[in-house]
């Protein structure tokens, strides 16, 4: 369900035996996973790029510097994997799904750099931002304006990186309100790089679980989540959302490790379609695209939607233009078909001390 195209550059976990280990260790276990799949060597040779001889060759390899037996192959029967390839195999998935979440933490600042485009003559102002469906009316009035705009989606974190990193010069994030939002604030605050900013409200918005119409598997809050009868779907790390969820999961004491950890989206919409289409059964989204598309919703925390430049003078133009936008009679007409908004903030203007206090209280 994810969009691979979003997910390069990472950062891979690879294993090192020692100097006086035969090369491919990588591949090694590659070969082994498709014998294990296929119950063929040939096939599985294909399957990695090698050719039978070469496969044959890396596991005879490996067997010599283990001193294990790896692969029994029989006329009738096929290959099939010895009781020590499979225990290597199972280190290798428990590795990778343990070290999952903090690779992919740690990939975000190099994937903020490469993932904008070269700046394209006549681009004049570059949003980088979190899913918000505003954003798109916004976008329409500075264009219609004579503001050459163009808008990427990412989450909140890689927004405010591609913000560090001058590929934009407006980012869009949003944090929940109250003690849920001081771990995320933290966070964001922590990231090394970022700038000074200022911040102008544009949007307070409920998320919470989205269910499918009726709530046919009686789900009553988090505590259900685990349950294996239930297919959740996650929004991607590094999303605002996802760093919300983390923080409510750890508290509600779940083990997140029996949610679908692979079925992940990259927007609200694409979650409350995915269970309005009954592909899944829960997920954290926005109130309003439950609503859109007639989805049972429990709310689980209100936040706060900002849009951040530097704290330059050189911003103070493009802060002027939004907040010239968000302050028009009409502008919170917009958020009239969207349930759980209020845009009683949009436009106001913030350092960040003030966004604290806005957020959590003196």
């Amino acid at each position: 369900m994810s969009n691979t195209a979003q997910s390069k550059p990472a950062l891979r976990l690879e294993w090192d035996f020692g100097d006086d280990a035969p090369a491919g260790a990588g591949r090694l276990l590659a070969l082994l996973a498709e014998i294990e799949t296929t119950g063929s060597i040939a096939g599985a040779a294909r399957a990695t790029g090698l050719s039978y001889r070469n496969a044959w060759g890396l596991i005879n390899a490996w067997q010599v510097h283990l001193g294990q037996s790896l692969v029994t192959t029989a006329r009738a029967s096929g290959s099939t994997l010895d009781d020590f390839a499979h225990r290597m195999l199972a280190i290798d998935r428990s590795a990778r799904q343990s070290m999952a979440r903090a690779l992919e933490s740690a990939s975000l600042p190099m994937r903020a750099l490469s993932a904008q485009p070269a700046e394209r003559a006549g681009t004049s102002l570059r949003v980088a931002a979190s899913h918000e469906p505003l954003l798109n009316d916004l976008i329409r009035q500075l264009r219609q304006d004579g503001v050459t705009t163009a808008l990427s989606t990412h989450g909140s974190l890689e927004s405010l990186l591609t913000l560090a990193s001058r590929r934009c010069e407006v980012a869009g994030f949003h944090c929940p309100v109250g003690e849920l939002g001081r771990d995320i604030w933290a966070l964001y605050r922590a990231q090394h790089g970022l700038p000074r900013l200022r911040l102008l409200g544009f949007a307070r918005r409920t998320q919470g679980l989205i269910l499918a119409r009726g709530n046919p598997k009686h789900v009553s809050g988090l505590g259900d989540l685990s349950r294996a009868d239930l297919r959740f779907v996650h929004r991607q790390p590094g999303a605002g959302t996802r760093l919300a969820f983390d923080l409510l999961a750890r508290q509600a004491g779940l083990d997140t490790r029996a949610l679908n950890e692979g079925d992940e989206e990259h927007t609200h919409a694409a979650v409350a379609a995915l269970i309005a289409s009954d592909e899944a059964d829960a997920g954290l989204g926005l109130q309003a695209f439950a609503h859109r598309l007639g989805l049972e919703f429990i709310p689980l925390f209100e936040e706060m939607y900002f849009l951040a430049v530097r704290d330059a003078p050189a911003s103070r133009e493009t802060l002027d233009r939004l907040s010239t936008v968000l302050h028009q009679p009409d502008w919170r007409t917009h958020a009239q078909n969207l349930s759980g908004y209020s845009l009683a903030d949009a436009g106001v203007e913030y350092d960040m001390a003030g966004a604290e206090r806005l957020l959590f209280g003196s």
